[in-house]
Order: C-alpha cells, then sequence, then structure tokens
C-alpha cells in the first residue's frame, strides 16, 4: 500500500504516528500463522486485548512521570525514548478513564478486546455517560467501528432515555389504575375499620414499650436520692407534663368512645377476636412500626 493510500485511511496526525513507529521496527515483524481460523481469532482477540491492557499500564505510568516533570522535561523524555506524543497522550486519556469508571465497568472493557482506537474515541466520551452504560451496551461498542463510537453512544443514551420514559410512565399508569381500584373491604369488613383495628393494636404496643421503659425511669428517678434534687425535679417536671398530657388526649379518646357506644363496649377481656390473615397483617405492620420507631430513637441519641 502506497503512502497516498494509507493518508486516505487515515488523518496525517495518525500517518505521523505510524510512519514514526514503523521507524522503530529493528528487527523483521515474524508472524507465526495458526492453522485455524479459530486459533487466528484467539490470537488476534488476545493481542488486542494485551494491546489494551498495555496502553492502560503505559499511560498510567505516563501520567506519573508527567507529574513529577515539567512540561518541556516531558517532550523530552518521550523523544529520548522514541516514544510518540499522539501515542503516549492516548495512553495517559485510556488511564485517565479506566481511573475514573467503576472498576466494574474497566474491568468490563479490558474483556471486550477493543482496539486502541475504539477506546481512544471512547476516552472523549463524558464520564459521566460512560458509567450509565451497562455491560449490553460495552458489549454494542466493542462491535462498533472507533469513527462511529460517540454516535453510538449517544444512541444508547437516547435509547436508554427512551425507555426510561416508558418505564416512568407504565408506573404512573400503575399508580392510576391502584387508585381507581383501591379496595374498598378487606378481611370482610370495610377498609377503614380494618386499619383502624390494626393501628389500635400496633400503636398501642409501641405504646406498651414507652411506658415500660417509663415506669423503669421513674423508679430510678425516685430512688435515687443521690442525686441533685433541683436536678431531679426538673426530670420529675418533663416526664408528668409529658405524660399528663398524653393522659388528657388518652382520657379524651375514651370518652369520646364512651359516649358514642355507651352500654356496647365490653370489658378488655371481651376484645374482638381477629382472625388468622388479619393477625399476619397486624404483626407485619407492627415490626415495621417498632422497627421505624427504634430506628427514630436511634438517630436521637446520636445527635
Amino acid at each position: 500500500m502506497s503512502s497516498q493510500q494509507v493518508a486516505e485511511l487515515i488523518c496525517d496526525e495518525s500517518q505521523d504516528e505510524i510512519n514514526h513507529q514503523i521507524e522503530q521496527i529493528e528487527s523483521p515483524l515474524n508472524v507465526i500463522m495458526p492453522e485455524t481460523i479459530e486459533e487466528c481469532m484467539d490470537r488476534v482477540a488476545y493481542l488486542a486485548n494485551r494491546q489494551f491492557k498495555d496502553s492502560a499500564e503505559s499511560g498510567a505510568i505516563l501520567l506519573n512521570v508527567k507529574a513529577q516533570t515539567g512540561h518541556g522535561r516531558f517532550r523530552q523524555l518521550l523523544i529520548d525514548k522514541r516514544i510518540h506524543y499522539r501515542t503516549a497522550n492516548r495512553a495517559m486519556a485510556i488511564a485517565k478513564m479506566l481511573q475514573a469508571l467503576p472498576k466494574s465497568k474497566s474491568d468490563k472493557l479490558s474483556l471486550l478486546n477493543m482496539s486502541t482506537h475504539q477506546v481512544s474515541e471512547l476516552t472523549k466520551v463524558p464520564i459521566e455517560t460512560l458509567k450509565q452504560l451497562d455491560d449490553e451496551d460495552y458489549e454494542v461498542l466493542a462491535e462498533t467501528s472507533g469513527s462511529a463510537i460517540k454516535q453510538q453512544v449517544a444512541d444508547l443514551m437516547k435509547e436508554r432515555d427512551g425507555f426510561q420514559e416508558a418505564a416512568a410512565k407504565a408506573i404512573n399508569e400503575l399508580e392510576h389504575e391502584k387508585l381507581r381500584k383501591v379496595p374498598s373491604v378487606r378481611f370482610d369488613m370495610p377498609v377503614f375499620i380494618s386499619e383502624m383495628r390494626k393501628d389500635a393494636i400496633c400503636n398501642t404496643e409501641l405504646l406498651d414499650e414507652a411506658l415500660v421503659n417509663t415506669i423503669t425511669q421513674v423508679g430510678q428517678l425516685c430512688d435515687n436520692r443521690q442525686l441533685d434534687f433541683d436536678t431531679r425535679v426538673s426530670a420529675a417536671q418533663v416526664l408528668h407534663h409529658t405524660w399528663a398530657a398524653i393522659y388528657s388526649q388518652v382520657g379524651n379518646i375514651l370518652e369520646r368512645l364512651s359516649g358514642e357506644f355507651s352500654g356496647h363496649i365490653e370489658g378488655i377481656e371481651h376484645l374482638p377476636k381477629f382472625t388468622k390473615a388479619e393477625w399476619q397483617y397486624v404483626d407485619t405492620e407492627r415490626s415495621r412500626l417498632l422497627e421505624q420507631f427504634l430506628l427514630e430513637k436511634q438517630s436521637k441519641e446520636i445527635r
């Protein structure tokens, strides 16, 4: 192939780089041709993968050298070692890209046997965009020519946006469908009544735990008279007013219920029976509420 034919395939800068590399070859290029097509492709895949890793490694090393030397000094070192600046720049770009990507994605890239040209074009794509691509997207890019990499990334992101919009629309439609079909009956009773029965058990469970803790604290406060009296009084006042307020609200609840259902509400030993399914529902909600209560309590203690 003539130099003119090469120039038609690549840009002037790339041609200069290739000519520079050719000049560095000091011995004939010996190619041992594998016997079968499968062996040929295995060898090419191995070389492509090694080329990628070698570029990344040399780029990382060059970045380290560049950070320790001045601009002119770094250029001179490349010249002394007969390394073309474009080759070094591409290797450093690949290293920078891999360092910025999550390890899972950089590992994926190293397995795809992408050419140096493909990876070089990939370095021109914003890192935040590359982070959004998944394994299937990278496999598509591995089959894309270097010159079409940026356009392929744009197409993949556009397709991804379309999927996300479609998913969001589907979720919205499902939510609207749920609102249109809100159940009015649960456990053979109105949902309102079912929720009230469940809340009564779950909320009193939380209140019982708070009462047990407070009773213990009150006992310690009253018995430990070695503490400063004024400090004990301030604690007693907080506890008294807090629980007095709750007592007042409980009194209002009981008074309203007694006034409306006088003569129909039986003693505590005659609570309405919960079905097995309803108890399971209550226990699930109670566990969730207790967990939420403990998390909030811990967060307050940390503050």
